[in-house]
């Protein structure tokens, strides 16, 4: 009986050490950038919205400001959700160029 009752005890104690973590229950904490892009071919306000509409759709897109003056856009996000090349894409996906990255 008490040999029954160790190795009950001893395989519970073994898989217990070998579970799995739950790493997908913990959120990694958000690792956010600014960059700064140039972007050809906006020329009016809905240049700059339809860009900035194309960035929203993205996951982890904190902030987008496009500005058809001075062709640029600022875009804030969390890098562990999104990344330069999906920004990229997002906004050439709209008929623009990003001219630098």
């Amino acid at each position: 009986m008490k040999q029954a009752l160790f190795i009950v005890l001893a395989v519970l104690a073994f898989g217990a050490c070998n579970s799995p973590q739950k790493t997908a229950d913990k959120a990694q904490a958000p690792v956010m950038v600014e960059v700064k892009l140039r972007v050809e071919g906006m020329h009016c306000d809905d240049c700059e919205a339809s860009i900035a509409k194309g960035v929203n759709e993205l996951a982890g897109i904190d902030s987008i400001s496009a500005n058809h003056e001075d062709s640029t856009a600022f875009v804030r996000f969390d890098s562990n959700k999104t990344n330069l090349k999906d920004i990229s894409k997002a906004i050439e996906g709209r008929g623009f160029v990003v001219a630098s990255k």
